[in-house]
């Protein structure tokens, strides 16, 4: 089991098509926090925890499938650059996985949970009751079990993007981090800023992984873009776009960026800085509110944000919500336009604006 202590949640093929040596070991990596550059930081070292998944390997073996199937998909479209539907849509259930099985994906799940726990307990005299109710808190690789559970489900969910391979002409190569499978929303980020908590069936979400420095997988709500440039399942990148999707890549990383082993890494580094503003410190936020007797309606209630001891002292109980915060991409994907007239669905509530034609809450 020993061998198997060092468990990686970004796979080692996947950053071994960032490797700079001949014997694929090593990589390129920049840490933000501390602004270091480390030339040759081995593989093996990278992207991984102790125990991550937990000692009993099950999850860890999981994922072996689905990583060997990435490692041939990739060496595939590297020869060729020519994808077929069924590339396309292995690499858009990959980049779910990826979206789910990283480090901060895990760490954001368990604070989640623990937030909720601490929020509910507000006030209460600690007892056996309310023991039960909360009940043990939750270790990672019990909240990884838990969202792998609901993996077909999410997935579902996404099967409407289009999805496209994406061939980087640029002197730039693409970067990766320690959470690579990345996300955003360029229609409410650019028109619909009170509905920026949208959700994998948001409407106006398009997905991104890099999968090598020259190659890149993008999937996107057909409805509400279009992608400049693109011949059917294919779009080849300039300058400028690559450029845009490593400061996508390093806004939603967590300590590592792993950098292209091609062009000028002081450069690449520089232009990842001008977005470090942009970069928020946590992507969750937990709200809670208390009834607001002074606002009262017909049939109804209404809630007002509350402080800890607010919540604490009601009598009433609550409402507790956690929200995702992600960040304010200040460049998105230059090839990706907004439609003249984009389709979608306005709930006009707090599930936002759905997708036109996805699948929709029941």
């Amino acid at each position: 089991m020993a061998e198997k202590k060092n468990q990686h949640f970004v796979p080692k093929v996947h950053l071994k098509n960032f490797s700079t040596d001949s014997q694929k070991r090593q990589v390129n990596i920049w840490i933000p926090k501390l602004d270091k550059l480390v030339f040759g930081a081995s593989i093996r070292d990278q992207c991984s925890k102790s125990y991550l998944y937990g000692k009993d390997l099950r999850i860890e073996e999981f994922f072996n499938t689905p990583e060997g199937m990435f490692g041939d998909v990739v060496n595939k479209l590297t020869e060729s650059q020519t994808p077929a539907k069924e590339d396309l849509d292995k690499l858009l259930f990959l980049w779910l996985l990826q979206h789910l099985r990283a480090e901060k994906a895990i760490k954001d799940r368990l604070l989640m949970m623990s937030s909720m726990r601490e929020k509910v307990a507000l006030g209460q005299k600690e007892n056996d009751e309310l023991e039960d109710f909360l009940g043990p808190p939750m270790e990672g690789p019990e909240a990884m079990e838990m969202v792998l559970d609901s993996a077909r489900v999410f997935f579902d969910t996404i099967s409407d993007l289009r999805c496209v391979l994406l061939v980087n002409k640029s002197k730039t190569g693409f970067v990766m981090s320690d959470n690579p499978a990345v996300s955003s929303n360029k229609l409410v980020l650019k028109r619909y800023m009170k509905y920026r908590n949208w959700g994998l069936g948001g409407a106006g979400l398009y997905v991104y992984l890099p999968l090598t420095p020259k190659l890149g997988f993008f999937a996107f709500d057909r409805h509400v873009y279009e992608l400049n440039g693109r011949e059917g399942m294919t779009c080849k990148l300039k300058e400028k776009d690559a450029i845009a999707l490593n400061q996508l890549v390093y806004l939603f990383s967590n300590d590592v960026v792993v950098l292209s082993p091609y062009g000028d890494t002081t450069q690449t580094v520089e232009a990842l800085k001008e977005v470090e503003n942009s970069k928020p410190e946590s992507t969750l936020r937990v709200n809670i509110a208390v009834e607001d007797e002074e606002q009262k309606f017909e049939g109804s209630k209404r809630f007002s944000v509350a402080t800890d001891e607010e919540f604490a002292a009601s009598t009433k109980g609550g409402l507790i919500h956690v929200e995702s915060v992600p960040p304010i991409v200040p460049r998105h994907l230059p090839k990706l336009r907004i439609r003249q007239r984009p389709r979608f669905i306005d709930t006009m509530s707090g599930a936002g604006l759905r997708r036109y034609g996805g699948i929709q809450p029941s």
